[in-house]
Parts: structure tokens; sequence; C-alpha cells
């Protein structure tokens, strides 16, 4: 015959199973949830994934900053892991925005990026757009964006415009999220005569 202590033996028992199982599951669930990935010793990159699949994941977000303290996200349509140890990333549908609104910002879209750890840059190809918030607009064919130092890097054929102004050029750097651009190799101006009538009233 089963007493009252026998019983409460089994059940503490089967708690014992029970917790630890339960504790397990809601651990994976946060692991899933959010990901950290350290890039250097002062700067962590977080990468949010809000759903998966298994040809990557969906909707993935990475907040972080610069060495100066720009702040940065970057939003993707879908990220799978790349190399060998799968810390590199490839991006589709992807967009940066480095600065906090309401101050100087500069934002980069594209169909595909690469995002490497190693060196902390996230290369964008394949249909790019990239603006900052003075006025400025690019076409280019690859913009790097160093995500240590904020740095742009856009490489050519760079088309731009400010404004009624105009200008090709073979390669465009943008620092401090747009308070420095440096135009470069074969600059090619068009300004137009209505432009340089208002100067010259002025």
């Amino acid at each position: 015959m089963i007493n009252k202590d026998q019983v409460q033996n089994i059940r503490i028992k089967r708690l014992r199973v029970i917790f630890p199982l339960i504790a397990l599951v809601i651990v994976s669930l946060i692991f899933f949830q959010s990901v950290n990935i350290t890039t250097t010793k002062e700067k962590n990159l977080n990468l949010i994934l809000s759903d998966q699949s298994n040809d990557g994941v969906l909707k993935p977000s990475m907040i972080g900053e610069t060495s100066s303290g720009q702040p940065f996200i970057l939003n993707a349509l879908r990220a799978s892991p790349l190399g060998p140890d799968l810390r590199d990333i490839e991006l589709e549908n992807v967009s940066i925005t480095l600065g906090k609104e309401g101050v100087q910002t500069i934002s980069v879209n594209s169909r595909n990026a690469k995002y490497f750890a190693k060196n902390n840059i996230a290369i964008f190809f394949d249909d790019i757009v990239s603006k900052t918030s003075d006025g400025y607009d690019f076409i280019a064919q690859v913009v790097n964006v160093n995500l240590e130092t904020g740095f742009t890097f856009l490489n050519g054929p760079v088309q731009g415009r400010k404004g009624e102004v105009e200008f090709d050029a073979g390669h465009v750097e943008i620092h401090e999220r747009g308070n420095k651009i440096f135009i470069s190799s074969g600059v090619k101006l068009i300004i137009p005569a209505s432009f340089i009538k208002q100067i010259n009233e002025e």
C-alpha cells in the first residue's frame, strides 16, 4: 500500500525532471530571439532575429555604435551565414542608417550586401542608392561602410546630386555622417545656367 510520503516523493522526483526541461525550453527561446556578436573588445553588435527559416534568418536587425559613438542600424529582408566559422553574413534587400534622427545622417540601400565580422565592414552591391540628411543623393556600383569608424566609401562610377547640381566621379568618401564629403577620380560637374545666375545675383 502506498502511503502519503511515497506519493510525495514520486511528485518531487517528477518535478525534478520537469523543471529542468521547462528551463531548457525558456533558455532556447531567449537564445533564438537574441544573439550577441562581439566584434571588438569595446563594441558589440546586437543581431536581433525576428524569424528563422531553413534558408537563413528573416528580417534581421543589427544595431551598433562606431568607435566615435555614432549609432547605426542595419535592416534586411534575409540574412545567411558565410565563411568556415559562419561569422560573416550575406544580406538581401538591405539598408543601413548611420547617425541619429534630427542630426546629420547617411543611409545606404541595396539589393545585396555582405558583412565581414573580422574587419567590421559591410559591403553593399546591386541597385545602390545612398542619401545624406542634408540633401546629397548618390548612385554607386559598390559601397563599403566601415562600422568601426563610420566612414563610407562609394566606388564608381558614382552619380551624385545635391539640389540642381549633378556630378559624376570614380570615388566618393563620406566622413562624419556626411559632414565631410570627398569627391575624386574623373570628377565631372553639371551645373545648370539658372543655378549660376542665381549665385551671381546673390
